[in-house]
């Protein structure tokens, strides 16, 4: 569970950072740049915890999906980015690429 909550929190971190950049970008956040080199870093940082627990394979992908996700879906509703339906498409491919590694990737045994 503990490699979960820092995959959770990796996600969280990587996805604030994604919109510090864009923020920082357009001049709206003073030391965005700043901010999301640490939230970057500290992404990694939980990610690599995460590798300790759960296998790479799922643990990227989550990483992977879960970001694109949510700053695409937090783009459409802070940004007024588009979302089109090709998009939504996309990220239900992301999500089920997700879920077929989760499903088909079994953790390594144990020496006895």
């Amino acid at each position: 569970m503990r490699g979960y909550f820092a995959l959770l929190f990796a996600v969280g971190l990587e996805v604030f950072g994604t919109l510090s950049l864009k923020f920082a970008s357009l001049g709206q956040l003073p030391l965005g740049w700043l901010l999301t080199a640490l939230c970057i870093a500290g992404s990694y940082v939980l990610l690599s915890v995460s590798f300790r627990r759960i296998p790479v394979a799922v643990a990227f992908a989550v990483w992977e999906a879960a970001g694109l996700a949510l700053v695409t879906l937090l783009g459409f509703v802070l940004l007024r980015e588009a979302l089109t339906p090709l998009k939504v498409a996309a990220l239900l491919g992301l999500g089920a690429g997700a879920f077929l590694l989760h499903r088909g990737t079994q953790a390594p045994e144990s020496a006895a």
